[in-house]
Parts: structure tokens; C-alpha cells; sequence
């Protein structure tokens, strides 16, 4: 126990988090996250260098080299809007100090990169703005959606600047609480922003998605234990189909189920085999390219929510879906 008492941090999803100070502990000290990505060293200026991208390989962007050389390839234009953005920017400010316009320039520079989205653009930006930019990754998108009505303007730096938008103002509902905390993890010599706090909090402690480091772990090896995730006012169940020997019953699903996902995995599903569909993905519906059933040797997994299904991964065999390299990209 800490021994510090610290205000609630209350989510719009109506999770009560009481012990922030504890479970914010608990992540820098478990996750490697942590270790090989906050602490990495980015220098917050105009410049983003190759070796600035490759940090947010260590946030599991799972960027390639040549994912990386066509990022790096923007470079100039992405300097260009970050000289309009001063290092000292933060979403914590006032409304109206937050460099909206400037912020909506920076993610039209990032746009259209081949294979480079929202969840990698921000884990490479926020290192360099990190009081002002989230990781706005598939699970604090999903979260962020699901609490605010945030309309879809197919203009995808509009949409990134609408999710920050929201993100603020679940920022500024737990600021005090978020300050607090920052105070008492610098006194500690942690060093992370406001919006980096809030961030965690959302993927790590909402209850949205289980991360490894505070799943179940063995006895062996005297690994801390894992503290109990904060409960939501309405607590759900994972709610998935899963589909064994059972080709028409898949088939059927996914033609009904056109914005769902579907999860590939072994007939014994194992952590190291995850792999994660939409369900209009070419290569997991119609007729199997090799022959033999699409439910025999491997089983599927689908739900409307993506994130249900990380969340059956994660319970049943403590594993992270890889997402398909042909629609999920």
C-alpha cells in the first residue's frame, strides 16, 4: 500500500477508480511499456528522427522497416506542423490555449501514410507532444466512442482531432485528481503527464481490456500480484460466438454480422495464434482457398466488439490479438 490517499478518478463509463496512486505504481513498475517507451528518450522539438519512430515499436505499434522508411519519408511535412505546435502544449490547458487547428494540421501531415492509422501516428506523436497527445490506440478509441456520440466525418484527421476532443473532456472532469496524482508520481521521481495518466487509466484500469501485466501470473518467480481491476456500475460479460465444426452456423454469422470481427484461432487456442479479422475480410469467409472447413483445424471467435474479443483472448489463454496485415492494417 502506498499510504497516500489520492482523489477518485471517476470515468465516464462510470468506473470509480479509488486507488490511482497504487495502480499507477503497479504500471510503471510491471509493464515494460513503462520501461522501453515512456522513459525512452524523445527529444520534444521540430524534428522527428528515424530512431523517434522506432520508440513506439516499444507501445507494440509493430511497425516494420519499411512501415517506418514510408513514415519517415513525411518527415519534412510532419516537422513543418510540429514547429506549429509549442512543446509546452497540453491538454490540460483551458479550452481555448488547446492548438486545435495547429493539432488538426499535425494529423493531416500524418495522413494517408501507408499502413500508418490513428494508434500509430499518435504513439509516435505523443513522445514528441506528450502533455498533449494520447495514444488513441484500438482500446481508448473503443472506449471513447462508446462513452461520447462522436460522428464519423470519413476526413480521418478531423476524426483523429474529434477523439481528442472527446479524451479532453474526460481530462478536464478528472483534472484535479490527474494533477494530484502527477504531483505525488513526481515526488516519487515518475515523471508522466496528465494526459498520459488518463490514457493509462482508460487501457489499463477501465476494465475495457485486461493488459499482461495484470493477468494472472504463477507463483513461480515471486512476481508481485496483480491488483483487483476497478468495477464498473454495470458489469457485463464477455459476449462472443465461437464457431467449432460448425462452417454454415460462421458463414451465416459473418453474413449477418458485416461490421464485426472474427478471430482466427487454433481448435486449442494458444497465445502465440490470434489473429484478428473484420468480418468481411476476403480471407476468412466464402469458400477456404485450400479446401476443408473454415471450423475444423482452427475455430473463430466473432463479436460486434473487437474488444470483447481481446478480452476472451485474454482470459482464456493470456494472449494479445495480432491484427490481420490485409484489413485491419
Amino acid at each position: 500500500m502506498t499510504g497516500t490517499s489520492l482523489p477518485t478518478i471517476v470515468l465516464r463509463s462510470d468506473v470509480r477508480i479509488e486507488n490511482p496512486l497504487e495502480l499507477a505504481l503497479d504500471f510503471v513498475e510491471r509493464d515494460g511499456s513503462y520501461q522501453n517507451y515512456d522513459l525512452a528518450i524523445v527529444a520534444q522539438d521540430d524534428v522527428l528522427t528515424e530512431s523517434d519512430i522506432r520508440v513506439a515499436n516499444a507501445m507494440i505499434a509493430r511497425m516494420s522497416p519499411r512501415v517506418i522508411a514510408g513514415l519517415y519519408a513525411r518527415a519534412p511535412v510532419i516537422n513543418a506542423a510540429l514547429a506549429e505546435i509549442p512543446p509546452s502544449a497540453s491538454l490540460a490547458a483551458p479550452d481555448d490555449a488547446v492548438p486545435w487547428q495547429a493539432l488538426e494540421g499535425l494529423m493531416r501531415a500524418m495522413d494517408g501514410i501507408p499502413e500508418v492509422r490513428l494508434a500509430r501516428q499518435t504513439k509516435v506523436l505523443h513522445k514528441k507532444r506528450p502533455a498533449l497527445i494520447p495514444i488513441l490506440d484500438s482500446v481508448v478509441e473503443g472506449y471513447l466512442r462508446r462513452v461520447d456520440p462522436i460522428r464519423r466525418t470519413g476526413d480521418p484527421a478531423r476524426d483523429a482531432v474529434e477523439l481528442i476532443c472527446s479524451y479532453k473532456r474526460e481530462l478536464d472532469e478528472n483534472l484535479e485528481a490527474l494533477r494530484a496524482l502527477r504531483s505525488e508520481l513526481r515526488r516519487r521521481d515518475f515523471d508522466l503527464t496528465e494526459c498520459r495518466l488518463l490514457d493509462l487509466f482508460i487501457w489499463a484500469y477501465s476494465g475495457e481490456y485486461t493488459p499482461l501485466f495484470l493477468r494472472a501470473q504463477g507463483a513461480a518467480g515471486g512476481a508481485r500480484r496483480a491488483l483487483p481491476l476497478p468495477s464498473p456500475a454495470r458489469p457485463g460479460t464477455i459476449e462472443v460466438e465461437i464457431f467449432r465444426d460448425d462452417d454454415e452456423g460462421y458463414l451465416a454469422w459473418v453474413a449477418a454480422h458485416p461490421r464485426g470481427f472474427v478471430l482466427n484461432a487454433a481448435r486449442s487456442p494458444r497465445s502465440d495464434y490470434l489473429i484478428l479479422h473484420r468480418a468481411t475480410c476476403r480471407t476468412i469467409t466464402g469458400r477456404p482457398s485450400r479446401g476443408g472447413p473454415w471450423t475444423g483445424p482452427y475455430i473463430k471467435v466473432c463479436s460486434d466488439d473487437e474488444l470483447r474479443i481481446a478480452a476472451w483472448a485474454g482470459q482464456t489463454v493470456g494472449g494479445v490479438p495480432t491484427r490481420c496485415r490485409v484489413c485491419l492494417s
